[in-house]
């Protein structure tokens, strides 16, 4: 079996400028998280950037601790959400190469 560095080094660059691709992508993805059936909303890009709170007045007839609570509720299901879909680009950009992420020890984060 022989090694081809040639063909290696293609593949890498390859994947470096998949990859790339797949960051300004996620930059410009928008992910919604919401808490209190809508009261909370925080919407984040794909660099796990808020680019949007929004606190419905409602929510503020609460006591303040509650409103922690769906601010947190709501940042960390749009997290989760931007997990799946840096996952799913990472995934998309290994198998457009041929690449077995399991098989080079690739672990992606867990939700």
């Amino acid at each position: 079996m022989s090694f081809d560095l040639s063909a290696m080094m293609q593949m890498a660059e390859k994947l470096q400028r998949e990859l790339g691709v797949s960051q300004n992508e996620a930059q410009a993805t928008r992910v919604i998280g919401e808490a209190g059936g809508g009261l909370v909303r925080v919407v984040l890009n794909g660099r796990y950037e808020a680019v949007e709170v929004h606190i419905d007045p409602k929510a503020y007839a609460g006591d303040r601790q509650l409103v922690e609570d769906l601010v947190r509720a709501a940042f960390n299901q749009a997290s989760g959400r931007v997990m799946d879909d840096l996952q799913k680009r990472v995934s998309n950009v290994a198998q457009g190469l041929g690449v077995d992420l399991g098989a080079l020890g690739a672990i992606l984060p867990k939700r």
